[in-house]
């Protein structure tokens, strides 16, 4: 009975590669996704938007002559492309949201800002331009910066 077994095994082995039977499989496969889907749900919540809103915080939206110098510098060095950065300089703290080349007169709304246990969320939307919205030979990159007066913190551009 051991010889059969024996040789039975060896009968499963083929170019020096272990044949998995269909039924240990589906096993195998039946427990990956098993672990996998675990996984998966442990991390997930259920709340509204993933954030929970603790506060709103005041904000101002920065003209361009006030910005930080070495602020101003990291804005055009990316304002061709979609952009999203923070910036932290004697007690405030700036966020900034871009968009790229967009047709003349698109501007930027500030949609919601909120503090979270995690940090700050902040929604932007860009907004369609006025008399050069139609005109694609004017291009401008528009880009808001907010000024919130506490340390830094993460931000979770929406």
């Amino acid at each position: 009975m051991r010889q059969e077994r024996r040789s039975a095994k060896v009968k499963n082995v083929q170019n020096g590669k272990r044949k998995v039977c269909k039924k240990h499989a589906v096993r195998i496969k039946a427990g990956l996704l098993a672990v996998l889907g675990a996984c998966l749900l442990a991390g997930c919540s259920v709340e509204k938007g993933g954030h929970q809103k603790l506060s709103e915080p005041e904000y101002t939206i920065v003209a361009q002559e006030d910005i930080p110098e070495e602020l101003m510098t990291r804005i055009e060095t990316a304002k061709t492309g979609e952009m999203k950065l923070t910036y932290a300089d004697d007690g405030a703290f700036y966020i900034v949201r871009g968009y790229g080349a967009q047709p003349g007169g698109s501007s930027i709304q500030v949609l919601e800002l909120y503090c979270t246990e995690d940090g700050i969320v902040f929604d932007t939307q860009l907004v369609g331009g006025g008399k050069n919205a139609g005109d694609e030979t004017t291009s401008a990159y528009p880009y808001i910066v907010v000024k919130l007066l506490c340390g830094e913190q993460n931000v979770v551009f929406e």
